[in-house]
């Protein structure tokens, strides 16, 4: 244990040395340490968030070829900065997979029997945190703006020459990446809210609710299609 000590307080001393180095402050000099002291101060002021929040992927245009509203299972990290104030943001990253099938040029949710393709997903979400503060906890309202990235591959068993909507499964990909791309499909509205309870010094932990709209309904009329309604547990450290 104090080998550790010893080679963090070495680490530590060699960190604080270039810093002074590339700001030509001496050891003596009044602002010695200044950079390092922000930097560790700007580390306290942050927050790493965890959620896992199992969620609905609405298609409300379910038909025998597609799926009824399938779940969702993301897995979410991000940070809220600053960590102690009214107002904050929490930039966080939720990675999903979901199947699709293209229908009458829309994609749609698919089924395991019925799928074409195989998509990650990565939802980029950049909320404004508005935080009531009580004796051991905290609530949370989050609206924000989301990038969803989405990446379709031929789902298992597929092949390109299987058949497709458009022709073939491998035209149908090409199409569904492209749909991905499109009449805002990619951009979300997000609203959210959570309530973080004091757990272990600085652990809280809570509820989380959050729900994803996409920016599509508005620019071509597709209703709800596309929206996440998701639930869980939200883990801040």
């Amino acid at each position: 244990m104090k080998k550790i000590i010893l080679i963090f307080t070495i680490l530590f001393s060699l960190v604080a040395e270039i810093y002074a180095q590339e700001s030509d402050v001496s050891f003596d000099d009044e602002h010695e340490f200044t950079k390092a002291e922000d930097f560790f101060e700007f580390i306290h002021s942050l927050d790493f968030i965890i959620q896992t929040e199992p969620g609905v992927y609405l298609n409300p245009e379910s038909k025998l070829v597609s799926a009824p509203s399938p779940m969702i299972y993301p897995l979410t990290i991000g940070i809220i900065w600053p960590n102690y104030t009214v107002f904050s943001v929490q930039p966080t990253l939720s990675f999903f997979a979901m199947d699709y099938l293209l229908y009458e040029n829309k994609v749609l949710p698919a089924e395991i029997e019925n799928r074409t393709s195989t998509a990650l997903s990565f939802l980029f979400n950049l909320p404004l945190v508005v935080s009531l503060y009580f004796p051991h906890s905290r609530l949370q309202f989050m609206p924000g703006v989301s990038l969803m990235a989405r990446f379709g591959f031929l789902a298992n068993n597929v092949t390109e020459q299987d058949y497709g909507f458009s022709g073939s499964a491998g035209e149908d990909i090409q199409k569904i990446n492209q749909w991905f791309w499109s009449d805002m499909h990619y951009l979300y509205l997000s609203f959210g809210f959570s309530w973080l309870f004091d757990v272990y010094r600085t652990m809280k932990a809570g509820p989380v609710v959050n729900a994803y709209i996409p920016m599509s309904f508005i620019a071509n009329g597709e209703g709800l299609q596309g929206t996440i309604f998701s639930a869980g547990l939200k883990i801040s450290l």
